[in-house]
């Protein structure tokens, strides 16, 4: 045996609490963490809401007032238990409402702790319990199935969740079970693609600089030489649509082409009442002539084929911006 002395914690081995944090933490388990968050062990005050079941509602302010002082001189001795605002909205979503969006946790445990440390200016020590709430998969499907419990994550990190959501479950439909009604196969697959393009696409994907409809094409294709390719072609006919598109007119040189702008024609069908007059008209002299085709008003908007399903995305490229896509797209995909 070796002659240096094992320490406490080498003797007894790795716990369940802290064996996991000495070991790497799997991709899952990072993918989770990134998106649901870590479990700190301290944080403002201020990010830490008063649970709106806790039945005290008086307080005594000298009692505040005088652990406040020994907190601020002493530290805090013991820690308040709280949940994260994901996890007690998903097991209290009665309180949903109830909870400010600024507020991250929610006390359980510790009120006057919590109140001491607002008083007395310092960060508040935690121990996170969201155990109520299920397991951490089951919270990071909340925060995919509810738009009110997560904050605005990028396909990229729903890619990731999804991707988490599906090693976890065993397959892609055991997840669309899982989410409910706010997902489906084809939201899932496109979201999925994502991940097989490169790094440098997945970026400009997260930062809505390509539209998901070219980087889920460009995820179908086998190399990241060829998806590289895509991409660039298909961005550079877009910026070359959008260059070709009549820019808008505003401000004064609006409104001038607008007092110049000849009189509006009635609907087509209608004709304009005469005006009253004293002077007696021969019959049928007051029947407009019919319109020939010189008369016509010239659209210059192409006609949509809505049974094209590329005349349609190209029209909606051309004319919407990549959030008005992307919202465009999630609404298709939720109706499927």
């Amino acid at each position: 045996m070796s002659g240096s002395r094992l320490s406490a914690a080498e003797r007894a081995g790795a716990s369940a609490a802290f064996g996991s944090a000495r070991a790497p933490r799997s991709a899952r388990g990072q993918i989770i963490d990134s998106i649901v968050g870590t479990p700190p062990t301290s944080v403002s005050a201020d990010l830490v809401a008063e649970n709106p079941e806790n039945p005290r509602e008086d307080y005594d302010k000298d009692y505040i007032t005088s652990l406040a002082q020994n907190m601020r001189e002493v530290g805090q001795i013991q820690a308040a238990t709280v949940m994260s605002r994901l996890a007690f909205i998903v097991s209290h979503p009665e309180h949903k409402e109830s909870i400010p969006s600024d507020r991250e946790y929610v006390a359980i445990d510790g009120h006057c702790r919590l109140r001491a440390a607002r008083q007395a200016g310092i960060d508040l020590r935690i121990t996170v319990d969201d155990s109520p709430a299920g397991t951490r998969e089951d919270l990071l499907a909340a925060a995919l199935s509810a738009n009110h419990f997560r904050k605005n994550l990028t396909p990229i990190e729903e890619a990731r969740a999804i991707e988490a959501l599906v090693e976890y479950h065993g397959s892609a439909t055991a997840v669309v079970s899982v989410l409910g009604g706010v997902t489906n196969d084809s939201w899932i697959s496109t979201r999925r693609a994502l991940l097989k393009l490169p790094t440098e696409i997945q970026q400009k994907v997260a930062d809505k600089e390509v539209p998901i409809a070219i980087a889920r094409k460009a995820g179908s294709l086998s190399t990241h030489e060829e998806q590289r390719s895509y991409v660039k072609t298909k961005m550079a006919e877009r910026a070359t649509k959008r260059a070709e598109m009549p820019k808008p007119v505003r401000g004064r040189a609006a409104a001038a082409a607008k007092r110049l702008a000849p009189p509006a024609k009635p609907p087509q069908g209608k004709t304009p009442a005469a005006p009253a007059s004293t002077t007696t008209t021969a019959p049928g002299s007051n029947v407009p002539e019919p319109r020939g085709k010189t008369g016509a008003a010239v659209n210059s908007e192409p006609v949509i084929d809505w049974t094209d399903p590329d005349g349609i995305a190209s029209a909606i490229l051309e004319r919407c911006s990549p959030a008005v896509v992307e919202g465009i797209t999630q609404k298709l995909l939720g109706s499927l």
